[in-house]
């Protein structure tokens, strides 16, 4: 299906159901604070007379005002539904056969490098990614900077005596078309990704020049970024201490000599607002504007700056109306595509908060699958058709 990209893809899976609303707030439209009397965000940093961003985006504003962020507005699918665990399915699957379905991005793996690069797809969060699953292909998940280290038994010294004893359980060349075979190439393919992922985080790691993360309240101004952060935290909700490090992790792994094709970030953090939004929103949203600025800041360091394209996705928006402290699961929302080769500015169509659904959603104007279109097209060098079926055209935000 195509040649090896040149740049990685970097996945960001807001998962929770992130509220577009108030991540790309409509500053000029009357009914949104209608319609949010109290949660409504009234310091937005302006993109335009019509939109703009979340007041903890400020990182993010700075790159969109350098015309480095494209924000795809309206994002959904039809028929949409509100379960979690469904909506979830079906952007993994990016089909509406999701049950029993490869990812989309197996589908890709299988199509372009099989079991020949078990690290060219990488998962970076608490459980592997569904979106990464493919029938004749390999990814690898990992949680933090230890990558694919074994906890060791008694009998082991070091990490390298366990993966030698377990290597010797599969020959050189295992046959993939017996059910031992699997397991045998399995185990191969595990050693193999764990020598190679050691390898590129150890040369990820010399780029890292940055500072740790200071997050006592006290040394911080409350105005900044990581100010909301630690305030928040400090006033009782618990900041998710992966954000940063993750996307710290991403950018060792792109800064590599061999950087995967695919690296895709979950467990950022929970975008299920339904209590508290008024508190969780903004510390979720200064933990991602963190983390993005910190992985473009490594990527700078290391030289490889116009290596990556960053892609957000999250199973669904947030419903129009408040309801109490927080808001129900939705439909629409805006995504971003970031790095230096997009073209920056706002594409799709604003939700209408006057012409919501029966039950009171906002109506998607661009499909997810166009965004899947994009980055499996004219990112990751393949035919759209292939990975999301026929009609789902790219959209014009990469050069």
């Amino acid at each position: 299906m195509g040649g090896a990209p040149t740049t990685p893809l970097v996945v960001l899976e807001l998962g929770g159901g992130n509220d577009g609303l108030s991540t790309v707030v409509p500053i000029a439209d009357a009914t949104y604070h209608a319609l949010r009397p109290t949660l409504g965000v009234t310091n937005a940093i302006p993109l335009d007379a019509t939109a703009g961003l979340h007041p903890n985006l400020a990182k993010l504003a700075a790159r969109y005002a350098a015309g480095h962020v494209a924000i795809v507005e309206g994002v959904g699918y039809p028929g949409p539904n509100l379960s979690h665990f469904a909506s979830l399915a079906y952007w993994w699957a990016g089909t509406p056969e999701a049950s029993g379905a490869a990812g989309w991005l197996g589908r890709y793996l299988d199509g372009t490098v099989g079991f020949d690069d078990p690290l060219a797809a990488v998962g970076i969060g608490p459980i592997p990614s569904p979106a990464l699953l493919g029938t004749h292909s390999f990814a690898t998940s990992i949680t933090d900077t230890s990558g694919l280290q074994p906890s060791l038994p008694a009998w082991a010294d070091t990490p390298d005596d366990l993966i030698a004893a377990w290597s010797r359980f599969a020959p050189a060349s295992p046959d993939p078309s017996s059910l031992l075979g699997q397991v045998q190439q399995a185990i191969t393919l595990t050693a193999r990704a764990r020598r190679d992922l050691t390898t590129a985080l150890t040369a990820g790691a010399s780029h890292q020049t940055g500072p740790a993360d200071n997050l006592d309240p006290d040394n911080l101004d409350p105005g900044s970024t990581q100010g909301a952060v630690a305030a928040a935290h400090a006033g009782g909700y618990r900041r998710s201490a992966s954000v940063t490090d993750s996307l710290r992790l991403a950018a060792q792994l792109v800064a590599s000599d061999h950087p995967p094709r695919v690296i895709y970030v979950s467990g950022l953090g929970d975008y299920d607002t339904h209590q508290g939004q008024a508190q969780r929103h903004p510390l979720l949203m200064a933990d991602l504007d963190a983390g993005i600025e910190a992985f473009f800041t490594a990527l700078d360091a290391a030289g490889a700056g116009d290596r990556a394209l960053i892609m957000t996705v999250s199973e669904f928006g947030r419903r129009a109306a408040e309801n109490g402290s927080g808001t129900d699961h939705g439909t629409a929302a805006p995504h971003f595509l970031i790095g230096t080769k997009v073209k920056g500015g706002r594409y799709g169509e604003p939700p209408s908060l006057t012409g919501l659904d029966e039950k009171g959603n906002l109506v998607y104007s661009v499909d997810f699958r166009a965004l899947y279109a994009t980055a499996a097209q004219d990112w990751l060098g393949v035919e759209a058709e292939a990975i999301v079926g026929k009609g789902f055209e790219p959209l014009p935000v990469l050069s």
